[in-house]
């Protein structure tokens, strides 16, 4: 009877080791992680259209070095990332940018929430001079505007299809993968977005063709949608890679201001969701170089404003051991 009995506890115990070996992942949601990263972000954008000399201006930053530090425990997480001082290139030839980046991260039951506020300020015009020889460009041919504010706030919603696939150890904070992992995932997302400036977007004086659209203070969109994707993690010996990236679209309503005027209109947009990821993770911290792309876009007619905020992160954190009770 007790050899019976034994046999029978020794099957247990195996059948739930075995459960728990199963999970492709570890989580260290009970453990508070602190980290901090390096890197730089920027949210270039382009307005193609009849401008008469060319069909398309590009908008450049003076990208800045940008520090972030966040915090994570149970649900919650919190990442602020700040210009750190001085810029990349001269402020003179290429301007000066301020950038605001505050995202929060947190997870109820299936569903995994991602919200991001970005809000640039100061942008210029790339080879302006083409427009016109008698715009005041930088010695770089810069058309500098430091009234031109770009903004994105976005609201998004992860549902993967593999129930063993779970977003917070994909992203290597408060978790790790242990070994290769894939799913096919929806991505519900909400978003208003847009760029303004008190004078003027786009230098209309100087075009041939002068247009209502040429002169506006404001080009704004409020959407929602889906992005289906496909995400894949592996971690070998310590070593984490990830990609998530999919493809959808969203219903999206649009204006433009101009001398005073709104306009508004009703249409579709594309939507890319991209995240690569790879580095060093193992119980204790982790060392990981992220990217990710937001791609934003309205169009109106043969008129077309697309931007993408990206950015590029070194990210170094450490998990301390969980409290004994």
């Amino acid at each position: 009877m007790n050899r019976k009995l034994f046999i029978l506890i020794l099957f247990f115990a195996q059948v739930c080791v075995s459960q728990t070996d199963s999970l492709p992942f570890r989580s260290y949601k009970e453990n508070l992680v602190i980290h901090s990263s390096l890197g730089y972000n920027a949210a270039p954008f382009s307005l193609t259209g009849d401008f008469g000399q060319v069909n398309k201006l590009k908008y450049r930053a003076n990208l800045n070095p940008i520090m972030g530090l966040g915090v994570a425990y149970k649900w919650f997480a919190l990442n602020v990332n700040f210009k750190l001082p001085g810029y990349v290139r001269n402020t003179t030839n290429y301007g000066r940018t301020n950038y605001l980046d505050l995202t929060m991260k947190f997870g109820i039951k299936k569903w995994f929430f991602n919200i991001d506020l970005h809000a640039y300020r100061g942008f210029g015009i790339k080879d302006a001079n083409l427009i016109s020889e008698n715009l005041p460009v930088s010695s770089r041919n810069i058309l500098l505007n430091d009234q031109l504010n770009t903004f994105s706030f976005s609201i998004n919603g992860y549902r993967f299809h593999k129930k063993g696939f779970k977003m917070k150890p994909a992203l290597g904070i408060v978790g790790r993968y242990l070994k290769k992992s894939s799913s096919f995932y929806i991505k519900y997302t909400t978003n208003i977005h847009g760029i303004d400036a008190a004078n003027k977007i786009m230098p209309h004086t100087y075009f041939e063709n002068d247009k209502a659209i040429h002169r506006s203070n404001n080009i704004s969109a409020f959407d929602f949608g889906a992005v289906p994707g496909w995400a894949h993690i592996n971690n070998i010996n310590g070593w984490q890679y990830g990609i998530l990236a999919g493809l959808g679209g969203v219903i999206q309503t649009k204006t433009y201001s101009f001398d005073g005027t709104n306009r508004g209109f009703l249409g579709l947009a594309p939507r890319l969701d991209l995240k690569v990821q790879g580095g060093y993770n193992v119980d204790s911290w982790f060392l990981m170089l992220t990217s990710s792309f937001d791609n934003k876009s309205i169009r109106f007619n043969e008129f077309q404003y697309q931007q993408v905020y990206y950015y590029l992160r070194l990210t170094y954190g450490y998990r301390f051991k969980k409290n004994k009770k």
